[in-house]
């Protein structure tokens, strides 16, 4: 996975961010490709100052399809 580089929240301006996963039931990517179900959790980067979701994102994109299998 490439490294995102966040400097400033785009709604605040703020430089500090809080990581976490983001926890529901229904919270995680879920990719089917005939019968088989692929899934990776959905994390989030979340601005200290305001509070606002910067990005969601997986940290393992490979689980939802292997890079032979990616489209280009």
């Amino acid at each position: 996975m490439k490294e995102v580089n966040i400097e400033k929240c785009p709604y605040c301006g703020g430089e500090e961010w809080i990581e976490g996963n983001v926890s529901s039931m229904m919270s995680g990517v879920c990719v089917s490709k005939g019968i088989a179900n692929r899934n990776a959790n959905l994390f989030a980067t979340v601005c200290r100052d305001c509070g606002s979701v910067i990005r969601l994102f997986c940290k393992t994109p490979e689980n939802l399809y292997p890079k032979k299998e990616r489209r280009a």
